[in-house]
């Protein structure tokens, strides 16, 4: 990826703007940077404040009754504007708001006050679905949560006109609405910073920057795959040649050093295609589950509840004599599927479902921590991260019998999606991996494109060799 985009959000008079100012400038700007492995000069930090026409906003707070859908509109408009150039920049983007609040705090708060109709808000809703559905949360949200007195107190201090009538109901209904928000539809890291606390500015702003740094250190950026823009630019022979060369220098390398890279992700987003790209050109070995050998596959697509654990141990156990093949020989392998995927997304997801009891997720947890802590573990973990209707459209066209006759259904594919979101970080903060982390996402890369393999090529050499 080109940046790192950090959503601050919050209530109204919370101090986002100020946060936002304040952390693209020295000496704030520097501590953020700091974070940033592999820096390079293009590499800044970028600052994208609220973008709204004042006359509208004044319109609103006037009379939320009849302008709320026209507002609404005009501030999601702004932010989708903005969003164009957030794409465009490099280093670390920092967004006053993101697009998600102005559905799930401002939409929904303007519905439950009755301000919008149920047509209005219908149409709100269509529209907000239909210009997000490709656009992903950002990499890190910073929560600036302040009790209702405190941003009474601070509006009454930067007395601002159109802000002189906000009730404290209001905001308190704001405050609830963003607490479910963060709870129930944020699924990228979150870092909560105490907005009440009654310290001076200066060192409010210098503590919160500090722990925003730290949270991204936390964040394992060696899992961003930036550059993608300076391959994209390439006339096609120049783009061919640099992929013929990435290719090449990938293949020496681990033909030099034997390595195991597993490919981690959603069911459809690619896993067996990178596979097997990967074991055709690099020349290596390729390590596959085949569904049809599997004694219990069919029988859990029967009857779910009863094979489910059956099914789940015996993923773990040939996982377990892949890793330890692909390890133990003196060349270099890619395995299609990780085996932590097996317990940290669909082990979960099936108890979610109720397939697995709470006594059966348990005993799988143990079971995997043991298996995990007693094989070699891979030396490159690659993530395939793609929406989940990317997904699902893939598993439709290829029609595999054994996935659509009592196998997925799309509502299943969004959950697990859920947990493929943190997986990256899940599987090293739970220490089922120690080695790289390397995502990958097919949102944007095409791995029918010769010039798009090789950038995914370079990326893998990057992350092995760093």
């Amino acid at each position: 990826m080109e940046n790192l985009r950090i959503g601050i959000v919050g209530n109204i008079g919370v101090g986002k703007s100020t946060l936002v100012k304040a952390a693209s400038t020295d000496p704030l700007r520097e501590i953020l940077l700091s974070t940033l492995p592999g820096r390079t000069e293009k590499d800044t930090v970028s600052a994208f404040e609220e973008e709204f026409n004042p006359e509208v906003l004044d319109a609103f707070y006037k009379d939320p009754a009849s302008t709320a859908f026209m507002a609404q509109i005009e501030f999601f408009n702004g932010r989708l504007d903005r969003q164009k150039k957030i794409t465009k920049c490099r280093g670390i983007v920092l967004e006053d708001r993101t697009l998600s609040e102005d559905y799930y705090i401002f939409g929904l708060a303007q519905k439950i006050l009755g301000n919008m109709s149920d047509v209005e808000f219908l149409a709100y809703q269509r529209t907000f679905e239909l210009m997000t559905e490709k656009i992903g949360q950002p990499d890190l949200i910073v929560y600036l949560r302040s009790d209702v007195q405190t941003l009474m107190s601070r509006l009454r201090e930067r007395g601002r006109d159109s802000e002189k009538g906000i009730p404290e109901g209001y905001l308190r209904l704001l405050n609830e609405l963003y607490d479910k928000f963060i709870d129930r539809h944020v699924t990228c890291p979150v870092l909560f910073i105490d907005a009440a606390e009654n310290l001076p500015l200066e060192v409010y702003l210098n503590k919160t920057i500090t722990a925003v740094a730290d949270r991204i250190r936390e964040l394992n950026l060696r899992i961003t795959t930036p550059g993608i823009s300076n391959w994209a630019a390439l006339p096609i022979t120049a783009g061919t040649l640099k992929a013929i060369d990435a290719e090449t220098s990938l293949e020496t390398y681990l033909r030099e050093n034997p390595t195991l890279i597993t490919i981690a992700g959603n069911v459809g987003l690619g896993k067996s295609t990178l596979t097997a790209l990967m074991e055709r050109s690099l020349k290596i070995g390729g390590l596959y589950e085949n569904p049809e050998d599997n004694p219990l596959l069919e029988k859990f697509l029967a009857d779910k509840p009863r094979y489910c654990y059956d099914l789940q141990m015996h993923f773990l156990n040939m996982r377990a004599e892949l890793q330890i093949h692909g390890h133990n020989q003196r060349a270099s392998f890619v395995m299609d599927r990780s085996l932590p995927e097996d317990l940290l997304v669909f082990c979960y997801q099936f108890h979610k479902d109720g397939h697995l009891t709470t006594k059966q997720l348990d005993l799988l947890t143990t079971e995997f921590k043991r298996t995990s802590d007693r094989i070699p573990q891979s030396d490159l973990m690659i993530v395939l991260k793609g929406t989940p209707d990317l997904a699902w459209s893939r598993i439709c066209a290829r029609g595999r019998l054994m996935e659509m006759e009592g196998g997925w259904v799309k509502s299943e594919i969004d959950s697990l999606s859920t947990y493929y979101d943190t997986y990256a970080t899940d599987v090293v903060k739970y220490g089922f991996h120690k080695g790289r982390v390397l995502e990958i996402d097919v949102n944007i890369l095409d791995f029918t494109n010769r010039i798009h393999v090789g950038y995914i090529f370079e990326q893998i050499l990057k992350a092995l060799q760093n």
